[in-house]
């Protein structure tokens, strides 16, 4: 005979089976009646954000382990015998021939570092001189690894689940970064690097769809301005850790980053899957699992929880409650559907050239910002500190002006900026003048931080449950791109000075003007269907609970 827990548990899973389909479960009303951001959330975020770590230190670990290392050419670095005296150049010497009278000029095979020779894979392998795009290769195939990643692990978590593909990535990250230790190569660094890629943007494009969906909508700015500044916070430990061994190798370096993905053991025992993906896949019994033991953690009624969120009130409709969702059509789409359907055709076409021009700025100011300060490790330190107000600057704008108005404001407030500060570094001259630019490169970089960090918010918003991660990976994707072209700017630079910063400012201008186009997503629930996503402009956006 079935105990009086069973029964309950029967019921619970009839009365939510019935009301998904018959169009009448709120997920988002679920999680509110849960505990808005209960125990349960914050255990579960604070795991989700443990990966952080690995993505952080991996994609910008390469600042430390490849930096420029001072260099010069050495006795030993000439294949013929020298009978004059030399003067030793960077990548060649100038040697008087005695016999002849003359000076000759020949290229250096052999160099002599500054400071110790494995602080950096470019002193190690000899990356100077002609063999200085190697120095650079490992990064950019970094990147295209993302971009595949981003392809292909978007995909997987939509149709296997968020939580196995969240640990499989990032222990693979975990794995990767600490093969990188024992490269005996750059070949073989290059090799493992790009692969280590694959893995970290797969962590990345998942974990930030699994914070999206634990929390109901009136959070998703709370948790947005949070994840922000705790990026930020990673980026300065970054700092400091490298700083601290900035007289060990650059493989203890890269092991004590890669120790950072010791988080993935606590993920594997206690992290849960999304329970948004669970019901929106009909996979009742685990969710029922996951509820039950939220209500424990939170000190609710699960019974009540499933009742209160499948009873509609008798004065609404479907028309009316645009994030109730109406049919299962959510489980049918796949990640054709973005081209087939000319509206999310156009959605995905907008946040593609916003997230590639964003990344392509993004990583061109981190590259081209010495002049914020002459030290290397302060100078990484201003440039992670620009970061910290993009949270709190999403949280304030998008709350009062919504999400379009927050992407039109800032692209406009970093396109401005860059610009003038071309203008200025081209025109004027002087401290003042020089000083002045910076200030501008500053707010256009925070501006732009701003955009970059708040897209892995907005854009899940914009796409229904199941192709959800599909809309991050493509954005993810073009974002790689823009960051793999990001290294050329300093050659571009060198020859126009003004071409790059104007390019930045344009493309930030026009962005501001595309992504008015785009649905605006505050207050409305996650999208189970492109057809919530329609219906937007036409209904009232939902009353936001209190509890």
């Amino acid at each position: 005979m079935a105990g009086p827990s069973e029964n309950h548990g029967k019921r619970d899973k009839s009365v939510l089976s019935a009301a998904r389909d018959t169009g009448q479960l709120s997920v988002d009303t679920i999680l509110e009646r849960l505990g808005a951001f209960g125990r349960y959330q914050i255990i579960q975020i604070s795991l989700l954000f443990s990966g952080h770590f690995s993505i952080a230190f991996q994609i910008l670990n390469f600042v430390f382990i490849a930096q420029e290392v001072k260099h010069q050419c050495t006795s030993s670095g000439f294949t013929e015998s020298i009978d004059g005296d030399v003067v030793y150049g960077q990548c060649k010497g100038d040697y008087g021939n005695i016999s002849t009278n003359n000076t000759i000029t020949r290229q250096c095979v052999a160099w002599r570092y500054e400071s110790n020779k494995l602080r950096s894979i470019v002193s190690e392998w000899d990356l100077v001189c002609d063999d200085v795009p190697f120095s650079r290769l490992p990064q950019t195939m970094f990147i295209v690894g993302q971009g595949v990643g981003a392809l292909i692990f978007s995909v997987l978590s939509d149709k296997f689940g968020r939580r196995p593909l969240l640990l499989l990535t990032h222990l693979l990250t975990a794995g990767f970064g600490v093969g990188q230790v024992f490269s005996p190569n750059i070949h073989v660094f290059t090799a493992l690097r790009m692969i280590d890629g694959i893995f970290q943007q797969g962590l990345v494009v998942v974990s930030c769809t699994m914070v999206l969906e634990l929390f109901p909508r009136r959070r998703r700015l709370d948790i947005v301005s949070i994840n922000t500044v705790y990026w930020c916070v990673c980026l300065l430990i970054l700092t400091l850790i490298a700083y601290l061994l900035r007289h060990h190798t650059w493989r203890t370096l890269q092991l004590v980053l890669s120790s950072g993905s010791i988080a993935v053991v606590f993920q594997i025992i206690f992290i849960d899957e999304s329970l948004r993906w669970l019901i929106a896949n009909k996979k009742d019994d685990k969710a029922l699992q996951i509820l039950n033991k939220a209500s424990r953690f939170n000190c609710v009624d699960i019974s009540t929880v499933i009742q209160q969120a499948t009873i509609l009130p008798e004065t609404s409709s479907c028309e009316a409650r645009p994030d109730i969702a109406k049919t299962p059509k959510a489980s049918r789409f796949s990640v054709l559907d973005v081209f087939k359907n000319a509206f999310l055709l156009k959605i995905s076409v907008i946040i593609w050239l916003t997230w590639l021009v964003d990344s392509l700025t993004y990583f061109s100011l981190y590259l081209t910002s010495s002049s914020l300060a002459d030290n290397f490790y302060l100078n990484f330190l201003l440039n992670s500190l620009a970061e910290a107000p993009a949270g709190p600057l999403f949280w304030f704008v998008s709350r009062r002006y919504g999400r379009r108005r927050f992407f039109m404001i800032f692209h406009v407030l970093s396109g401005v900026s860059l610009l003038l500060t071309t203008i200025l570094k081209r025109l004027a001259d002087g401290v003042a003048a020089s000083s002045v630019a910076t200030a501008f490169a500053f707010v256009g970089k925070i501006g732009n931080s701003a955009c970059f960090a708040s897209m892995f918010s907005y854009v899940p918003e914009l796409y229904p449950t199941n192709i959800r991660t599909v809309g991050l990976g493509g954005g993810s994707t073009a974002a790689r791109i823009g960051a793999a072209i990001s290294p050329f700017t300093s050659m571009v630079a060198s020859a126009i000075p003004w071409l790059p910063g104007t390019i930045f400012g344009v493309g930030c201008l026009i962005i501001a003007g595309l992504v008015m186009i785009l649905p605006e997503s505050q207050g409305r629930e996650l999208p189970e269907t492109v057809e919530e996503i329609r219906a937007w402009p036409k209904s009232p956006r939902t009353s936001i609970p209190t509890i």
